[in-house]
């Protein structure tokens, strides 16, 4: 069975406007979705540092060993720009978990889900050079090229398609176009390399899962409207 970790953040402290509902948002996803559940981390317990890679960046607290890659799947729900997502304590590194420290899937990790706004911007293409850092074993990241609103249901969902059978490309566009109005645009990047299709990837035990992209030799990109 896949490995679950997921965390959110709903009080900001100042550092960016509360918000509501992303408790909702990311249980809703632990709760569902078939699988072994490995953390739960909330507000002032949900730290940058468990996304970031141990001894890259400055500073370099990093334990994504112990946390983000050390699950099949991970999810955050809460603020987000598009250098990366935002957390509402700096005491546990710097308080936003940047792509240029992130290495992720050379541990686990296969998707990692930014349930935040603009974590996935194109900007001209600039997202590329952004997040190819990330991956290092990464299947998929997913989020929104736009920002979004505070939903609390769409990980529920999300998780219900995967269960389901969809394709974990496919689970996220119909949770968004769901949970979200036209305006918003739901955004992946993937890669892949020799011997590898991560566009038919499914949730463990319920499909195909790609062998990892390592090295990984193309990123595509892909965006749309809710």
């Amino acid at each position: 069975m896949g490995t679950i970790g997921v965390e959110w953040v709903n009080q900001y402290h100042g550092r960016a406007g509360d918000l509501s509902n992303n408790d909702d948002n990311a249980l809703g996803f632990y709760n569902t979705l078939s699988g072994t559940r490995q953390f739960q981390w909330g507000d002032d317990w949900a730290w940058d540092e468990d996304f970031e890679e141990s001894g890259v960046g400055a500073p370099a607290a990093g334990t994504d060993q112990l946390y983000a890659d050390n699950v099949d799947i991970v999810f955050f729900s809460g603020h987000g720009f598009s250098y990366g997502a935002f957390y509402g304590i700096a005491s546990h590194d710097d308080g936003v978990a940047i792509p240029s420290n992130m290495r992720m899937g050379n541990r686990q990790c296969e998707w990692l889900i930014l349930d935040a706004c603009l974590c996935l911007a194109y900007n001209d293409g600039r997202v590329f050079d952004v997040w190819r850092p990330t991956f290092t074993g990464l299947h998929y990241i997913l989020g929104f090229h736009t920002t979004t609103g505070d939903s609390g249901d769409r990980g529920r969902r999300f998780a219900q398609k995967l269960n389901d059978g969809m394709r974990v490309r496919d689970a996220w566009i119909q949770a968004c176009v769901e949970t979200e109005g036209g305006g918003t645009y739901w955004a992946y990047l993937r890669a892949d390399s020799g011997g590898t299709n991560t566009y038919e990837d499914h949730w463990w035990d319920k499909g195909y899962v790609s062998p990892d992209p390592v090295p990984p030799v193309t990123l595509l990109y892909a965006n749309g409207p809710c």
